[in-house]
């Protein structure tokens, strides 16, 4: 074995016992006064495992208190972009034609609070 190789030998982490005593912080711990009047994004995601997309009517969403945008891979014009591991597999960020897995984010809502957002995405 080479001489100060991590491969096969117990590496110590010296950032955990902070994450895991409470000591860190989180995104999800921030509170307003921090985020000082920063949006919020949720994605409502699909509901099936494996499906065509013929149309997503937003109207609702955008109607919703507090809603500040509404957005699909067509609104933004999002492209496939290639795999890292895979070139010939490509992704969306916002699923666009089909979905592949439960879960996958079809629509980006953005709005002036948390639960503003995830309202609009549960409608």
């Amino acid at each position: 074995m080479v001489s100060g190789s991590i491969l096969g030998n117990r590496v110590e982490r010296k950032e955990d016992p902070k994450f895991l005593t409470t000591g860190g912080v989180y995104v999800d711990d921030l509170s307003d006064e921090m985020l000082n009047g920063a949006a919020h994004v949720v994605y409502a995601r699909s509901a099936v495992a494996h499906g065509t997309i013929l149309s997503i009517d937003i109207s609702d969403a955008q109607s919703m208190p507090g809603v500040l945008g509404v957005f699909t891979a067509e609104s933004l014009g999002l492209e496939p972009v290639p795999s890292t591991f895979n070139p010939a597999v490509t992704n969306t960020i916002l699923a666009s034609d089909k979905v592949r897995y439960v879960g996958e984010p079809v629509v980006a809502i953005v709005a002036e609070s948390l639960a503003q957002a995830t309202d609009a995405a549960e409608t």
